[in-house]
């Protein structure tokens, strides 16, 4: 009853508080969604609803709708080492954040009978999550039809007007730590939208932004699907599907040298498809075709990936009903939710505007990037990310250089690997899809708080007791209270009785090890005298006599380093050395890593 009215009290304040032109935060308070099942020991504290995001103010006065961006805050659970926010943007263009929430790092999944759990892994964990549809017309945003954004510059002049409209509603959150993440197409609008907050917005601290299989340089990630299906094991090279494929590639190639720049190119849109045309077959008198977002499975044709995940019937159908959009706050939007608007798609030219990886320098001189992808993704694999990063130049060199590759594991398995240099870190995630956090949680939600630097030993509680290790540094593992080292326990004082008969017991141990002794003493004596009386001469090791006997233990040769190799690698060079020395030339795994962690979680 207290912790409510302390609650209620704290939205009264700010009701009075706020402008009279500003929405009360109040307004926006959700104090429960039907079919959630809470956590009673860690309830969510969730506010939602529309912000404008007109920022022409003319328009504003004429037009009978103005564009609203729709948004779903969650304060974090817990208590971290310091308060974040993170801003997540899921892709498309025209794909809703309610993936991201629903279905990836929210604080619930599907319980398969049409509602939700609360569940750990969720970000909001440690950090306060507001998920936004945008740009307006997206998922439970609207604007008119003919006021859909055609270009970059209006998408950024949106979210900057929805933020200002948000820092009014929540002013808390101006000032603390402020990170934007998403992915996909969210390649394009985080580094355009971290460049004009760092432009307008000066006094928000962004520290950071993390983007995971994010559609960032085209020209690299058509050219890399033939590459990777070759990896993935789905082209075998040379075969005539591989030639086929190699001949659509390069068609491919040469629209991209007409303006290699470009935010998408629409002579290559098909390429994807045309390099695995080989897993298109008929199941049970069905077309299918490969998933693009995740290589493990196929999907009815011409879906492709669209119907999955599987969980998105539930979010569609949930997302649908009349209680939830009214709990949400979420009427003004007309019709009912969409994952992806084709609509606000096609109205977006990416054909006519530069990709993101153009203002990706800049971007690095000023705050960190973290790069990460499901290693099972095709449409934004990771093959075209390593390639973008070794053509990517800045702050002052090209590619990430000389630098050390590390291990990473969490809850003692192998996660994936890891490597900064230069404010740019990239993170390749093992047994992950598209949607990384979707398939590993608590992989991703520990790559998140090490991005942002939580201080792990200030965590009393939650995904503070799943072991994880970079390189050779381990995350403190909290000691259950139970498991904690008992004090020593002081014995009681002896007896008179009992002293003596301990002394006794002292002196009669002392007595028989001085037996033994005298025995051990007087049978060595013996023995050394017969040896000497037989003058034995050991033989030697080779013609000279001089080298002692050298029996190989192992056939592998154990190098200082920590490393092994066979006996038969003098003459070549070690494949890889991750994580063991400071200056290791940029590897994030070879063909022959790659193979072996196939076979492992095949």
């Amino acid at each position: 009853m207290l912790p409510s009215l302390v609650l209620l009290l704290s939205l009264l304040q700010r009701a009075l508080a706020a402008p009279p032109d500003t929405p009360a935060a109040a307004s926006f308070y959700v104090p429960s969604l039907p079919g959630i099942q809470q956590d009673p020991n860690h309830p969510l504290t969730i506010y939602a609803g529309h912000l404008s995001s007109e920022y022409n103010t003319t328009r504003l006065v004429t037009d009978s709708v103005s564009p609203h961006l729709f948004f779903v805050l969650i304060k974090n659970r817990r208590i971290a080492d310091k308060e974040r926010i993170v801003f997540w943007f899921n892709g498309g263009p025209g794909c809703s954040s309610f993936d991201g929430l629903m279905m990836e790092i929210g604080p619930w999944r599907s319980d398969g009978n049409g509602g939700f759990k609360v569940q750990e892994g969720g970000w909001e964990e440690y950090t306060t999550m507001v998920y936004v549809d945008q740009p307006a017309g997206t998922g439970f945003s609207y604007t008119a039809t003919d006021r859909y954004v055609h270009y970059m510059d209006e998408a950024q002049q949106q979210f900057i007007h929805f933020l200002q409209q948000f820092y009014k509603v929540f002013p808390e959150y101006k000032r603390m730590d402020t990170y934007l993440a998403g992915e996909s197409f969210a390649g394009q609008w985080i580094p355009f939208f971290a460049d004009a907050l760092l432009s307008s917005i000066r006094d928000v601290p962004l520290k950071g932004v993390a983007i995971g299989n994010g559609w960032i340089d085209p020209k690299t990630q058509y050219k890399s699907y033939i590459d990777y299906s070759v990896k993935a094991g789905i082209l075998e090279e040379n075969s005539a599907a591989w030639k086929e494929a190699k001949e659509a590639t390069d068609a491919c190639s040469t629209a991209i040298e007409k303006d290699e720049n470009s935010m998408v190119i629409d002579e290559c849109e098909g390429l994807l498809l045309d390099v695995t045309k080989v897993r298109q077959k008929k199941v049970g008198g069905v077309d299918t075709c490969i998933n693009i977002y995740d290589v493990r499975y196929n999907d009815e044709s011409p879906a492709c990936g669209m119907n999955w995940p599987p969980e998105i019937h539930n979010v569609t159908t949930y997302l649908g009903r009349s209680e939830v959009t009214r709990a949400l706050h979420a009427n003004s939007h007309p019709g009912s939710w969409t994952e992806c608007r084709g609509d606000i798609h096609r109205a977006f030219r990416e054909a006519k505007m530069k990709s993101s990886f153009t203002i990706l320098p800049q971007v690095l001189e000023r705050i960190p990037i973290l790069i990460f992808a499901g290693d099972q993704d095709l449409i934004c694999n990771h093959v075209g990310l390593e390639t973008m990063i070794r053509d990517l130049e800045w702050n002052g060199q090209k590619g990430l250089g000389k630098v050390e590759t590390q291990s990473w594991s969490v809850d003692s398995m192998s996660a994936g690997t890891w490597v900064e240099s230069r404010n740019l870190t990239y993170v390749k995630i093992f047994n992950a899809s598209h949607m990384a956090p979707y398939d590993q949680p608590h992989v991703a939600h520990d790559m998140m708080l090490r991005f942002m630097g939580v201080n792990f030993s200030a965590i009393i509680d939650g995904s503070a007791k799943i072991p994880s290790s970079l390189g050779s540094q381990a995350k403190p593992v909290l000691v259950e209270e139970a498991d904690a080292k008992q004090p020593m326990v002081t014995p009681p004082a002896k007896t008179p009785e009992q002293s003596k008969a301990m002394w006794e017991a002292y002196y009669n141990a002392g007595s028989a090890a001085v037996v033994l002794l005298i025995v051990f003493l007087a049978v060595g004596t013996f023995v050394w005298c017969r040896l000497r009386r037989r003058h034995v001469q050991l033989p030697t090791n080779g013609a000279g006599g001089d080298d002692e006997e050298s029996i190989p233990l192992n056939s592998s040769i154990v190098h200082e380093n920590g490393h092994r190799r066979s006996r038969s690698d003098d003459d070549e060079p070690m494949i890889s050395r991750k994580g063991k020395e400071k200056e290791v030339v940029f590897d994030v795994g070879s063909d022959n890593e790659f193979e072996d962690y196939r076979q492992r979680s095949s």
